[in-house]
């Protein structure tokens, strides 16, 4: 171990990260899947694809914890030496986590960019982005699986009596992992970029202001940031093929493989948050609350709704000449702090087959009383809790 601590340090940096960003894509992948379950209604695979990837980049995540336990960020002679299989194992999974990870991420980005393309043009440019991405992925995945033969020498060849090779031994190219990989890394900046510049094009000819069209197109390419990371991987990439300090080496291939899916993530789940985002100013804002006119009350459920369009303030005066038994139940007059009544005629026979009892045509005759006590127009809606956010006439949320 170094005088200055440096690999203690390192191994703080490595979990800070990994405890950061899974926290981060939780609380992003977590407030999507709210919009599109409750707000939205529109769950499809792109969101079935980011939870995939979200439960990857969390075992990547713990495969980080348990390699920075064993020896990630340490120097390879400070590591204890059967501690060096396990670091090693750890190591093993978390490079094909950070590659499964990254697929499901960028596809479920690249399905929410077909939703809105118009032109075929865009179309042409994501499925073919998405293709090469998905074949050099796939080349990728099964050369980090079969680098070593058997696949548990790539662990256990520290291990004394420990028989197998490894690809790096006999291959044409001496650095074929840390080349192929320095490869992955750039080909996932240009995909990152494109996808993350793409919905610049495709948002700007929408009907939307110009505020909206930079706030969605910013917060859509935020992928952006996920193509840095790739790049300032690579020169720990290079430095781990030459370097004879595998543990110590690897401490920022470690960091940036985090963040590098980690904002992939964030960035597709904070693509459709905007739903969200309306529904909260509604609700703190008191201009976008319905407003109630004397003509009628907002027909939202729980509150009462006026079938009649009269003005309360006017008390419903009707002539003094108009006979109550004329008045249907619909148009029983509602004055302010009034006691009412209203006879009505039903028109089935008496069943008690007691003509006395009744009217001379044999129906019944019942009165009904009814009490209005006219609210004031301050009290009219009080203690009702509004709607969270609107909905149309199919009973739909309006976002």
């Amino acid at each position: 171990m170094t005088e200055n601590g440096g690999p203690k340090i390192a191994d703080l940096e490595v979990v800070a990260v990994n405890v950061l960003f899974v926290a981060l894509t939780w609380i992003f992948v977590s407030l999507r899947v709210y919009v599109k379950i409750f707000l939205t209604r529109s769950w499809g695979a792109d969101d079935y694809l980011l939870v995939v990837a979200l439960i990857l980049f969390t075992s990547y995540a713990g495969c980080s914890f348990a390699a920075v336990t064993y020896g990630t960020g340490k120097h390879d002679i400070d590591v204890l030496p059967q501690d060096i299989p396990k670091a090693l194992y750890y190591w093993y999974f978390n490079q094909l986590l950070y590659t499964t990870t990254l697929v499901c991420a960028r596809l479920s980005i690249a399905i929410l960019l077909l939703r809105i393309c118009v032109k075929t043009v865009h179309k042409i440019i994501i499925y073919t982005t998405i293709s090469v991405m998905l074949l050099y992925s796939v080349f990728y995945f099964f050369l980090s699986l079969f680098q070593c033969s058997p696949v548990s020498y790539f662990w256990n060849q520290y291990e004394p009596g420990a028989k197998g090779t490894c690809i790096t031994f006999f291959a044409v190219v001496p650095n074929i992992i840390p080349d192929a990989a320095i490869a992955q890394s750039v080909l996932n900046f240009t995909v990152d970029w494109i996808l993350g510049l793409l919905p610049i094009a495709l948002i700007w000819n929408l009907q939307m202001n110009k505020r909206t069209k930079v706030s969605v197109a910013a917060i859509m390419s935020l992928g952006i940031l996920a193509g840095i990371a790739a790049i300032v991987r690579i020169p720990s990439i290079r430095v781990l093929g030459t370097s004879g300090d595998f543990f110590f080496t690897t401490i920022d291939i470690a960091i940036w493989s985090c963040v590098e899916p980690g904002l992939g993530i964030i960035a597709a789940s904070a693509a459709t948050l905007r739903p969200l985002f309306r529904n909260i100013l509604s609700l703190t804002d008191p201009s976008s609350y319905p407003q109630t006119t004397t003509h009628g009350t907002a027909s939202r459920a729980g509150y009462l709704q006026q079938n009649n369009q009269r003005d309360l303030s006017s008390g419903y005066q009707k002539s003094k000449s108009t006979s109550r038994s004329s008045l249907s139940a619909d148009e029983i007059e509602l004055q302010p702090k009034t006691h009412m009544s209203a006879t009505t005629t039903c028109k089935s026979k008496n069943p008690f087959g007691d003509a006395g009892s009744g009217r001379e045509d044999g129906g019944i005759q019942v009165d009904r009383t009814v009490d209005v006590t006219r609210a004031g127009d301050e009290d009219q809606f009080s203690g009702e809790p509004h709607a969270p956010w609107p909905r149309g006439k199919d009973g739909r949320d309006m976002v």
